[in-house]
């Protein structure tokens, strides 16, 4: 009992800690004078660390007094809240610590609280409330809270509402097969459940289950070349309709569940993501197709067929405001009057918009994301789930129409929900987690791989300096994606960014060999823009290069010049931006200088090619390869192991591979092979020489199943 009471003072009444004094009725850390406003969340949690004094307080009992006990927010809520306060007492306070953590405890604070009276409270921050005016504050607060709840539900949807909730272990397991299960579609009857599932060492084909029984195994419905991607349910459950990808083209297909036979109903979008939907009285068929505009670009339109005609008929709905634009997401309202669509924006980027079927006319519903990732109707009122991509996290969204209100679930690789008849929602989990790990190699006996970092946080992009002694990566620990350093024994972590942004992604980070630059990308609101960390000065700065998108930049031998390719040719730049012309003669997409100057480089994922520096004959090294990526590979110079190595990534039907070529003996071997998905193939490959671990980027779950929410849980 006597925490909740030192927790009720702390919420109301102003204290002193050190040389600081907060204010939680304004939300105020005031120290020495200078003053900042912290988050209620904030405030709050610091309220809970103080009325614990002396003792420390787990970060359960933080996240059920903070939180509500919702742990799918509060994990990584507390730890950025942490860093937060962290950073406010430091700018304040720099010589003191306020907050210590106690590895597998909690938190507490290092110095004694003490309650400010009014007199004392005058002294400190300069200001004097008698009862009169602490009565005359909470009705201003009051008006100010109304004022701030009316702004909040008549605002455009831009506005994130934080009040939704999920209980722990309210999120059920739908399937759980090895492989990846996405693309969940439910019967009317929600008797059967309809997915693409991709089997390990088998291609991609739909399977139908029987919720019934559950324990029974899924029915396969196709066998073809083709990738078959979403599918819909005709209200009766006896006809499917859905769409395939083949190498140069997209159907739509109408699949009898009855005598199993099908039909191409026509093509759909194959230049890009493509999607379709039903209408609830199963007479409309709704899909995204390929379009040509008279200046002879590509774009997307949406077509409507009409499943009653006796011949195809197909019509488009109408592009008044926006003919030359790309739609990837459709799904029709209950009544078929309207659909919702997700359409490329400015640089790219993703946003949600309302069209009517017969007019045309579109109404913009959110603000941009980096992706969406399919949207649905609820099938009874005017609510949208759907997926989006922010700052390299994708989560579930919920979208009411009526309010105009936008609420993240925080629910993390929610992706292409289904709602079925009862409001329940169905997803597949394609979380983007990932964390650093390490390989030991050169082991008589196989080692297995081991994560380096804490998996509370996304973690990527890892590259070792021997200079410094340092592994760099990039992650979104401090809430955003900045670059961060740390010991090989993952000891002294380190943030070295801090850029202003909530949806950027920092991305390839690169050494200079002497240790003193970093080379990075930022993408932010769909453009990419080139920097460089210097650590004589602590600070980032950009260079401006003539092309728009830097792909896959590294350092030169010599820690002045940096290779990048603009997509087509390798050039070299110094960081001034200034041009020392090609770097190859070929097109390149990607290389790396050697310490006597040789230039190793890709322009596709079947050959590695060298630029001898004595010669400048430029000539293929290894032609009999089949990178994940042009960029997935790491030289590694000769040591006591070796005469000198290529690291690369290796995709096959099953499984997917770590291997080396052997510049010596010409011969390709494999390290260890993994699960599908169990590492990504565009995030990194360094080496540790001291250590003989190859580091990479894992993701923490590697498959990928479907999920139900039930309809209890949803927003009301």
């Amino acid at each position: 009992m006597g925490f909740y009471l030192e927790l009720m003072e702390t919420s109301n009444r102003a204290y002193r800690l050190g040389s600081c004094v907060i204010n939680p009725l304004e939300n105020k850390l005031n120290c020495n004078g200078t003053e900042q406003i912290l988050q209620p969340k904030f405030v709050e949690l610091l309220g809970c660390l103080v009325a614990r004094y002396p003792e420390p307080i787990t970060r359960e009992e933080l996240i059920n007094h903070v939180w509500d006990g919702n742990f799918y927010v509060g994990e990584k809520a507390l730890t950025n809240a942490i860093w937060h306060l962290r950073k406010a007492f430091k700018e304040l306070d720099p010589e003191q610590t306020y907050i210590e953590t106690l590895r597998k405890t909690g938190y507490r604070v290092l110095l004694k609280p003490e309650p400010i009276d009014t007199a004392d409270k005058e002294k400190s921050v300069g200001i004097s409330i008698t009862t009169a005016q602490i009565r005359q504050l909470f009705v201003a607060m009051c008006v100010i809270s109304l004022v701030v709840m009316y702004w909040l539900f008549s605002s455009p949807s831009e506005q994130i509402k934080s009040s939704f909730v999920l209980p722990l272990n309210s999120i059920e397991s739908v399937t759980a097969s090895p492989g990846r299960e996405i693309y969940p579609s439910i019967s009317n009857d929600q008797h059967y459940l309809v997915y693409s599932w991709r089997q390990l060492g088998k291609p991609n084909n739909l399977y139908l289950r029987d919720l019934h029984f559950p324990e029974h195994p899924a029915k396969q419905l196709t066998d073809s070349p083709y990738t078959e991607g979403r599918s819909v349910f005709s209200p009766d459950a006896n006809t499917l309709y859905y769409y395939r990808m083949g190498s140069d083209v997209c159907e739509i297909v109408k699949l009898s569940l009855i005598n199993a036979t099908s039909v191409v109903l026509g093509e759909c979008s194959n230049k890009y993501p493509t999607d379709l939907d039903i209408s609830s009285d199963g007479k409309t068929l709704v899909y995204i197709a390929d379009h040509t505009t008279q200046s002879g670009d590509y774009v997307t339109r949406i077509k409507l067929l009409d499943l009653q005609a006796k011949q195809t008929n197909e019509t488009f709905i109408p592009c008044n405001d926006d003919c030359e634009t790309v739609y990837e997401s459709v799904s029709f309202s209950p009544d078929a009057q309207r659909v919702v669509v997700t359409r490329n924006v400015k640089n790219n980027q993703k946003a949600l918009f309302l069209i009517d079927v017969k007019t045309g006319q579109s109404q913009r519903l959110t603000h941009d994301f980096v992706d969406i990732h399919g949207v649905d109707w609820h099938p009874s009122k005017a609510q949208l789930a759907f997926s989006a991509v922010e700052g390299g996290k994708r989560y579930g969204y919920f979208y009411d129409i009526d309010n105009q209100t936008l609420i993240n679930t925080q629910i993390a690789g929610m992706s292409s929900p289904n709602y079925s008849s009862d409001g329940s929602v169905y997803y597949h989990q394609w979380d983007l987690d990932k964390v650093i790990t390490r390989l030991k190699i050169d082991e008589q006996v196989a080692s297995s791989p081991f994560s380096m970092l804490s998996t509370n946080f996304s973690s990527l992009f890892p590259e070792y300096n021997q200079q410094q002694n340092k592994l760099l990566y990039v992650s979104n620990e401090s809430g955003s994606s900045q670059l961060w350093i740390v010991n090989p024994d993952s000891s002294s972590r380190k943030q070295l960014t801090d850029f202003a942004h909530n949806t950027g992604e920092i991305r390839d980070p690169t050494w200079s060999a002497d240790g003193r630059y970093i080379l990075f990308s930022l993408y932010d609101n769909g453009s990419t823009r080139l920097y460089f960390y210097d650590f004589k000065v602590e600070q980032s700065q950009q260079i401006k290069l003539p092309f728009s998108h830097a792909v896959k930049p590294k350092f030169s031998a010599d820690s002045q010049h940096i290779l990048v390719s603009d997509g087509d040719y390798l050039y070299r730049y110094d960081l001034t931006a200034k041009s020392f012309g090609k770097a190859v003669e070929v097109p390149a997409q990607y290389g790396v200088e050697t310490q006597t100057g040789d230039i190793l480089f890709t322009n596709s994922r079947h050959a590695i090619w060298i630029k001898h520096h004595d010669t400048g004959v430029e000539e293929m090294l290894v032609n009999d390869i089949k990178l994940a990526r042009s960029y997935a590979w790491l030289l590694v110079a000769k040591n006591a192991y070796h005469e000198g190595r290529i690291y690369y990534y290796k995709e096959r039907l099953g499984d997917y591979r770590i291997s080396y070529y052997d510049l010596a003996s010409k011969q390709h071997h494999d390290l260890i092979a993994l699960p599908e998905r169990a590492y990504s193939r565009s995030s990194g490959l360094t080496y540790i020489p001291n250590e003989r671990w190859l580091v990479y980027t894992a993701y923490l779950s590697p498959e990928i199943e479907i999920k139900r929410l039930p309809a209890a849980y949803l927003p009301k």
